[in-house]
């Protein structure tokens, strides 16, 4: 039996996400691998600049306009317990792990760190935009802040992805909706519970 996990507005708002996030990843890669004076390409720093507008601003947009569900998420996301602690404790001792409720620790540490590395992104990002405005030892430390935030963002993203791959049950859940319902129950207990009493 399968259950809904992620409704259609999570989802979206999870791959928008994604998606936007591997064209700038491409687009800062090709702009890091040029001098710092020539700023590489015009066009790949344009096409990386306004990128970055849809990649703040969309995730905002979706989740204002969409579903309770989706707001319940990033709340719960966003919200710690001693269950979370726990999670990580067990992890380290590589004992067997139950999340507190929809999301383990991990999750909620992965969530939080990415929200912290995009703000940097954005912050450092916009001083490198607009740079006649500043001086150029903060331009140039931008760039490095900057660049710093991007590799922390690969190595999230690397372990985000091989995370998903190794429980291709989430991963189906955030492709489709739907998760087995065993899985549910073994993983996320309570959150498990919570739905069979819907």
């Amino acid at each position: 039996m399968k259950i809904l996990r992620f409704d259609f507005t999570a989802r979206v708002f999870h791959w928008s996400h994604a998606m936007i996030f591997i064209w700038l990843l491409t687009t800062g890669i090709q702009l890091f691998l040029t001098s710092k004076s020539l700023l590489g390409n015009p066009l790949i720093r344009i096409i990386h600049i306004y990128a970055s507008l849809p990649f703040v601003l969309l995730p905002v947009i979706i989740y204002i306009s969409g579903s309770a569900s989706l707001r319940n998420d990033v709340k719960e996301l966003i919200s710690w317990s001693r269950g979370d602690v726990r999670w990580f404790i067990d992890f380290l001792r590589m004992k067997g792990t139950f999340a507190a409720g929809k999301f383990n620790g991990g999750q909620k540490a992965n969530f939080m760190a990415s929200l912290i590395v995009v703000i940097g992104l954005l912050l450092s990002g916009s001083v490198v935009w607009m740079k006649s405005m500043f001086s150029v030892n903060f331009v140039e430390a931008s760039f490095l802040i900057h660049d710093f935030f991007a590799v922390i963002s690969i190595l999230l993203v690397s372990g985000h992805i091989i995370s998903s791959l190794y429980y291709s049950e989430s991963l189906y859940g955030i492709v489709y909706g739907y998760v087995n319902a065993e899985w549910a129950e073994k993983h996320y207990p309570e959150w498990s519970e919570q739905k069979n009493q819907k």
